[in-house]
């Protein structure tokens, strides 16, 4: 299984306001990231045990744990695994790092980031 963690990008304004933020602050402050504030900083491979399924769960926050210890990979080139990264699986998958959690999101097709839930945005009542 390959994992990806996406954090939004550093160097623009729009990235730098919404970091560290979780869903419901994103949503009280009316902003709603898009797949182009984010880039890819880490990259994994995580191999099934025979016999045994993985996991998805155990596999997150075993990868949280890891990206937050003095000696994570990459730790000279990125910061800490945080709420608001992304973590994606296989291409396909992709769970938003909240303050509580993981919680399954897309990207629309406007690029905008939706809960699995059907909202086509963080604001309430849309």
């Amino acid at each position: 299984m390959k994992i990806e963690i996406l954090m939004l990008k550093e160097d623009n304004e729009r990235g730098i306001k919404m970091m560290f933020l979780s869903l419901e602050q994103l949503q009280k402050f009316k902003l709603n990231p898009i797949r182009t504030d984010y880039e890819i900083v880490y990259e994994t491979e995580v191999k099934e045990q025979e016999g045994t399924a993985l996991n998805i769960s155990v596999v997150m926050e075993g990868l949280y744990e890891r990206l937050n210890r003095p000696d994570r990979p990459n730790r000279k080139k990125m910061r800490s695994m945080s709420v608001g990264d992304i973590i994606q699986i296989d291409g396909k998958e992709l769970f938003f790092c909240d303050s509580v959690g993981f919680k399954k999101i897309s990207f629309a097709g406007t690029g905008k980031l939706v809960l699995k839930d059907g909202k086509e945005n963080l604001e309430k009542g849309k």
